[in-house]
């Protein structure tokens, strides 16, 4: 039962570390996601300049661009579910009767 419990906690931690390094992965994404949309929102206010921007082109009332980039965030949250899904190497060395009964028998 306890070498089931030990897998158990091992299993549990290689999910949650593969999960971790997935939501890695997608924050890089989308911080990379996030610049080339700045960088193309950029080039369109450029070509649309004299029209107004992209704003008054479109007669847009409300036209602000802002996304957050919770990378960071999401990186720092990643580093604390891995430390608390950590589990030390465990192994299983049997029942020590000896202790038990050598005390109680001299042994």
């Amino acid at each position: 039962m306890l070498n089931r419990i030990i897998r158990l906690e091992a299993v549990v931690e290689i999910v949650v570390n593969k999960t971790g390094d997935t939501l890695m992965l997608i924050a890089k994404q989308n911080t990379k996601m996030r610049t080339a949309l700045y960088q193309n929102r950029l080039a369109l206010d450029y070509s649309l300049v004299q029209e107004g921007e992209v704003c008054g082109k479109f007669n847009f009332s409300n036209c602000f661009l802002e996304i957050d980039d919770e990378g960071k965030a999401v990186n720092e949250l990643v580093k604390e579910i891995k430390k608390i899904a950590h589990v030390p190497v465990q192994t299983w060395n049997g029942i020590d009767l000896g202790g038990l009964w050598g005390e109680r028998y001299g042994w």
